[in-house]
């Protein structure tokens, strides 16, 4: 029995429409086209390049997220405007918040302020600089999910599974972008854990860009297929 709703669960979250599988379908070669070139580049198959890795801020790979990320904010604040659902702004702002965080460095530059400022000592393995980071990060999440909670209660039913869906990918995000990346320097892997960090994230956000696109044809009916 509680499998059979868990399956109908992830089938219902992945229901989308033939165009947005299309979509999907084509940000996920991407993103593994930059994987590829990211093991390629790393163990001396081409000419090494700097922009091929993903793990490299402004790199190729980057880039694109940036935009899938830009994507996501625009489609969902498009949708609050035009259906009037006001929840959906704060979906959108969170990400861009995450366009922001990841073009600009922001928990990094921040975490970096805090642990100096406050002289965080490293321990367990950790740097005081990854403590400054997960202060931020933590900090922004419960400002975030306090907001969101406030919406999601004031939601009908239909948005209410919207929230739950984006939650559900967010918590994704959440554990390549913070446990993996502490593991990653717990560890200190400069590859494999580095792939999966970056690799993982790319991935989720072309689902989540999928997700949204699929929410604004099933609003607007594109019909584009």
């Amino acid at each position: 029995m509680l499998v059979n709703r868990f399956k109908n669960y992830i089938l219902d979250l992945f229901s989308f429409h033939k165009t947005s599988l299309y979509l999907l379908f084509l940000l996920i070669i991407v993103d593994f086209a930059f994987i590829i070139l990211h093991c390629m580049n790393m163990y001396g198959v081409i000419e090494r390049n700097n922009l091929y890795f993903i793990e490299d801020d402004n790199s190729y790979s980057e880039v694109f997220q940036y935009i899938k990320e830009l994507w996501i904010f625009l489609i969902l604040i498009f949708i609050a405007v035009k259906k009037k659902i006001f929840p959906y702004v704060i979906w959108s702002l969170l990400f861009l918040y995450l366009l922001f965080d990841d073009s600009l460095s922001l928990h990094e530059n921040i975490g970096e302020y805090l642990s100096n400022y406050f002289e965080i000592q490293s321990g367990l393995g950790i740097r005081s600089v990854d403590f400054g980071e997960l202060i931020v990060s933590f900090s922004v999440g419960i400002s975030f999910t306090f907001f969101l909670v406030l919406g999601y209660l004031k939601s009908n039913k239909t948005i209410k599974k919207v929230f739950q869906h984006l939650s559900i990918f967010i918590l994704l995000l959440a554990f390549f972008g913070v446990f993996i990346d502490i593991l990653h320097v717990f560890f200190n892997d400069n590859n494999k854990l580095g792939l999966f960090e970056d690799g993982g994230e790319m991935i989720v956000m072309s689902i989540i860009l999928a997700y949204v696109f699929n929410l604004l044809d099933k609003n607007f009916n594109l019909q584009l297929v």
